[in-house]
Parts: structure tokens; sequence; C-alpha cells
């Protein structure tokens, strides 16, 4: 594919209260709007709680994950990628996996990080860690919300 070809890709998603997304970071700037209930976004050193009509725009290589904060927590993910469907793949690939002791989405093992990994990569987004860790400086914020 021509380096030079991208696309826009605005993809829905519908999580329950708990839900943890894996930091990550796009090649590009991500929206994240939030249709219904609520999420705390960790990106960078930020920590954001976004209401239902609320964005926010990560910058491109910045390190992110978010945490659903209702049932059902539904948000729209916009961003420039070289496949929109690769980068809906991620999206559909980062679902739960299996519940934590904290009752939040864990992965279940190696192998799930090495197909959440292998989807990422084909979308041009880099995995940093599994659902539950938090970009450096974002966990302290997290601590002193």
């Amino acid at each position: 594919m021509n380096g030079l070809l991208r696309s826009v890709a605005v993809v829905e998603s519908a999580t329950s209260s708990g839900f943890m997304a894996p930091l990550h970071a796009h090649d590009a700037d991500e929206a994240v709007h939030v249709v219904e209930g609520g999420i705390t976004l960790y990106a960078g050193e930020k920590t954001v709680r976004l209401e239902a009509a609320e964005t926010f725009l990560v910058p491109r290589g910045v390190a992110h994950t978010y945490r659903a904060d209702s049932s059902p927590a539904r948000s729209l993910f916009t961003t420039v990628t070289p496949s929109a469907g690769r980068y809906e793949d991620f999206l559909r690939a980062t679902g739960p996996v299996t519940v934590g002791p904290s009752g939040a989405a864990v992965w279940a093992g190696s192998e799930d990080a090495r197909a959440v990994g292998a989807v990422a990569t084909a979308a041009s987004i880099s995995v940093y860690g599994p659902p539950g860790l938090l970009p450096t400086g974002a966990e302290t914020a997290a601590q002193a919300a």
C-alpha cells in the first residue's frame, strides 16, 4: 500500500463499567467523543473524565487508555489511519477477554497479548501493555483525583 494513502476511521464502541483498553498509541491524533455514559481517559500525564457530549483529542504518539465508568459507556473514536478496517479490527480485538479480580477486563494470558499485538501492528498502533496499565504520569494524577 502506498504510504500516502490514509482513511478517516470513525468507530463506535459500547463497553460496560470497568472495561479498560490496553495502553497504546497511534501514529495520528485520535478524537474520543462520549455518546452515552462516561469514561476516564488517561493520555500521557493527563487524566480526563468525559461525560456524554464531551470530546478529547489525544495527540499522535501519546500513550493512552480509557476506563468505562458506566454501563453502557458508548464512545466514538476517530482517527486517520492507513486502513479504517484494521483500526476497527483493533478496537474489536481489545474488547474484554476475561474479568480479573477487580471486575475489570484483562488479558487471559500471553496468547491474548500476541493476538492484540498482531492486530495493532497491522493497524499502525503501538501497544505498550495490557488493560489496566496507565501511561507514566497518569497514575499519579489518577490517585490524586
